[in-house]
């Protein structure tokens, strides 16, 4: 049995959403989402709308509706497919004024699909309590870690933290990480836009994730200590466990 649920909220300080996440053909920027699966056969998305665009919002959810309207129908190549063509349509309407960083889980059987441009996140946590981050940002930060340049520490406070080397519907080549895993019994996932794991460490998400089996619970901590830390982000959370 396979238990999802999704929340999304926009940041304390303002009106709009620039965050959206999807649960098989559910799509929101509002409204929570529990859904429970008899097959290991979905798909999960967060985007997240860039901040620096003027229409990261519609770019947010133009991606995952794109996905909604295929969930029934979903592979490999035709995910590449609609990103793809989600990155051409966003550069044709809006002329690089629509973008959003995105993670989305492909799941068939005890395997998953990762698909990810940016600075969104996935987590597995293991049976044996282990939580691992599954995507690499791609941020400017990430890079200066990747080089040694510096700590995993600093980066909470580096003043070009906030800076995103790649996202979707700013330019006309992009490079989509993928990644494959599996997702077995006994083991959770965990999706996060930057309003979260910008404003908390890894240990912190752990301890959330194992303080309650409820997973409701467990995501209205983590939006409660990011704010508790200063989030003023929109911030967005799923988590699917595999019982």
């Amino acid at each position: 049995m396979l238990k999802i649920y999704g929340k999304t909220q926009h940041g304390r300080y303002k009106t709009k959403n620039d965050d959206c996440f999807l649960i098989n053909s559910f799509v929101s920027q509002k409204e929570d989402k529990k859904q429970q699966l008899s097959k290991n056969h979905f798909v999960v998305a967060i985007a997240d709308g860039v901040g620096s665009s003027e229409f990261g919002d519609v770019a947010s959810r133009v991606l995952l509706e794109n996905l909604s309207k295929n969930s029934n129908i979903l592979s490999h190549q035709i995910i590449l497919n609609i990103i793809k063509n989600t990155n051409r349509e966003l550069l044709k309407i809006y002329k690089g004024k629509a973008s959003t960083v995105f993670s989305i889980v492909y799941a068939e059987n005890e395997n998953i699909n990762i698909y990810h441009i940016g600075d969104t996140r996935v987590y597995k946590l293991t049976a044996n309590n282990n939580l691992v981050q599954l995507t690499n940002d791609h941020t400017y930060t990430q890079k200066l870690i990747d080089d040694g340049v510096i700590s995993e520490d600093m980066r909470f406070n580096h003043p070009k933290k906030n800076i995103i080397l790649q996202s979707l519907g700013s330019k006309e080549e992009i490079h989509i990480d993928v990644y494959k895993n599996s997702f077995e019994v006994g083991e959770k996932l965990l999706l996060t836009s930057d309003g979260i794991h910008d404003y908390m460490k890894e240990s912190e998400i752990k301890d959330i994730m194992l303080s309650s089996k409820n997973m409701q619970t467990n995501i209205n901590r983590l939006i409660e200590k990011a704010e508790l830390n200063k989030s003023k982000d929109d911030i967005s959370v799923i988590i699917i466990d595999n019982e």
